[in-house]
């Protein structure tokens, strides 16, 4: 499925340009001028992060329900959780909101590679679990 980008004034939240919820990236009206290639690819790194742990944490919610019935459906946005749980220990380490969000890894992997319009067709899958430690 094509990711597709939406134009308007809700989400994400206001300070921020663009925001990937696969399949879609929404991009706010008011930095529409500011959502270049280099913000797409960025917001493309991460929709092939969501895709991918979408997929595990489906994985996970059909093994887990086994075990715990429908709460196993939590595993299902495995990609939130993570970034959620990771932005928090982040905060705790650096104890700076800016560098906390910096330093997510899938963060560092799509800064890292948002200027090389070519990466996408060349990235690994779950390449940004080598920017996990710094």
């Amino acid at each position: 499925m094509k990711t597709k980008v939406i134009f308007n004034d809700t989400i994400p939240f206001k300070g921020f340009i663009a925001m990937c919820l696969w399949p879609f990236i929404f991009v706010r009206n008011n930095a529409a001028s500011h959502y270049n290639t280099v913000a797409n690819n960025h917001e493309h790194i991460h929709a092939e992060q969501q895709k991918e742990m979408l997929l595990v944490g489906i994985v996970l919610a059909a093994i887990g329900y086994v075990f715990v019935g429908l709460w196993a459906l939590l595993f299902v946005p495995l990609f939130f959780w993570w970034y959620g749980i990771e932005y928090l220990y982040r905060l705790c380490q650096y104890r700076n909101t800016k560098k906390a969000y910096r330093n997510i890894s899938t963060e560092r992997e799509a800064y890292a590679n948002e200027k090389d319009l070519t990466y996408l067709t060349n990235r690994r899958r779950f390449a940004w679990t080598k920017y996990l430690h710094i």
